[in-house]
């Protein structure tokens, strides 16, 4: 039996929380956001309760991978076209009480800064977050949640846009992507030996 891609639902969603945190827990910069063993386990329960909310948005698609053993082995968040005119407000995260919020902050500020300078406020599918298991990459996981936004991107005539490491660049070129921007920062104590590092992301674009 193929991976089979599916909408999630709300019984899903500590599975998503999961999956989240062992895709992304090594990550660099979820360290500094959240430096502590207990930040981040409150972070998990905070995932699990952001991915209800959004599975309950209209104008978020919440989407699960599963394999030939009924096991969810990915997820993806994409946020849906939002028109000009429309009055839409995200429900908004919940971080845990030991957040460093001066990284946390000065990272979305760049972030929203880069979107603003790429796509500016045109509707667009936004992909928000995708992960696959680690026990379960390179099986076309990825591909999957990735393809079911660019298909309907080409049938409504609308972009998609992400901000993603440079680990998945093959992946979204091989479907059209293009890197239209990077966006950089410092983080300091996260290198070896309790040295800065600059950590990097680049924003993607597709065109239909």
């Amino acid at each position: 039996m193929p991976l089979v891609l599916l909408t999630a639902e709300e019984s899903d969603i500590e599975r998503i929380a999961e999956i989240h945190m062992a895709a992304f827990g090594p990550n660099i910069l979820l360290q500094a956001q959240f430096p502590t063993p207990s930040a981040r386990e409150e972070l998990r329960r905070c995932i699990a309760e952001k991915a209800l909310d959004d599975i309950r948005d209209p104008k978020t698609q919440v989407l699960i991978v599963r394999d030939d053993d009924n096991i969810i082995i990915s997820f993806a968040k994409w946020n849906l076209p939002v028109q000009q005119d429309e009055d839409y407000t995200e429900p908004p995260w919940r971080w845990p009480d030991e957040t460093n919020y001066k990284v946390l902050n000065a990272w979305t500020k760049k972030v929203d800064g880069a979107k603003e300078c790429v796509i500016g406020n045109s509707p667009c599918y936004h992909l928000s977050f995708i992960g696959t298991d680690p026990q379960h990459q390179r099986r076309g996981a990825a591909s999957l949640l990735v393809g079911w936004a660019v298909k309907r991107c080409k049938e409504e005539n609308v972009p998609a846009y992400l901000e993603s490491t440079g680990d998945a660049l093959r992946l979204y070129e091989s479907f059209g992507f293009t890197v239209e921007r990077t966006i950089e920062m410092e983080l300091e104590g996260m290198g070896p030996h309790g040295s800065s590092v600059v950590y990097e992301e680049m924003c993607f674009l597709f065109r239909p």
